[in-house]
């Protein structure tokens, strides 16, 4: 019998992220991430899964530790089980981001960051744990973060201690994509239900 403190790690929720946590430290060794990375002009050779997989490869343990916060944060805010609509919009933030990279102008790309600032946005959504006015206070905050780290001039990609922390630059415009991707969950999540509130109605 496991004490209530283990037993969180029995829901399915939790188990989803555990096998998401440990796919991505997979992906941050060599030569997996070597497989997986995005390089374009690997893509422009033929190899098209890479805009995909990207998401999976980190680009050092630090990295992969660092965007283990996302993970933590969803686990303690998505319900205990995933439902159809959860699945649907996690993936579609992943289908949405892959287009976006695979478009960009990004030369490299590797790490789950991009995807995570979507996924938070859903998981905050639909959170029965908290309180409306806080999750969507968090979510206005993750947004304008987002967007102040977008505006040229603003905030750069790089110089930074996360930057020297991964030994790298910090792709913002990738934050970009998965927000902006979790936003159009939302509203088309939000769009179905209203309309089927008004056919029952």
């Amino acid at each position: 019998m496991l004490t209530p403190r283990l037993a969180v790690f029995t829901t399915p929720t939790v188990q989803a992220l555990l096998i998401i946590a440990v796919i991505t430290f997979v992906g941050a060794w060599s030569p997996i991430n070597d497989v997986l990375e995005y390089r374009s002009e690997w893509r422009v050779a033929g190899e098209f899964w890479r805009p995909v997989t990207a998401w999976i490869a980190q680009l050092n343990p630090q990295h992969w530790l660092i965007n283990q916060w996302g993970l933590v944060l969803m686990a303690l805010l998505l319900p205990t089980r995933l439902e159809k609509a959860d699945w649907l919009a996690l993936g579609w933030v992943w289908l949405a981001s892959s287009v976006a990279l695979a478009f960009s102008d990004y030369s490299q790309y590797a790490g789950l960051s991009g995807l995570l600032y979507g996924w938070l946005l859903w998981s905050l959504m639909r959170s029965p744990f908290y309180a409306a006015w806080l999750r969507w206070g968090i979510i206005a905050i993750l947004t304008v973060k987002v967007g102040h780290e977008n505006i040229p001039g603003l905030a750069g990609e790089g110089g930074n201690y996360v930057s020297e922390w991964i030994q790298a630059d910090v792709a913002v415009l990738s934050h970009a994509w998965g927000l902006i991707s979790g936003w159009l969950a939302i509203g088309l999540y939000s769009l179905v239900n209203a309309v089927k509130r008004v056919q029952v109605d």
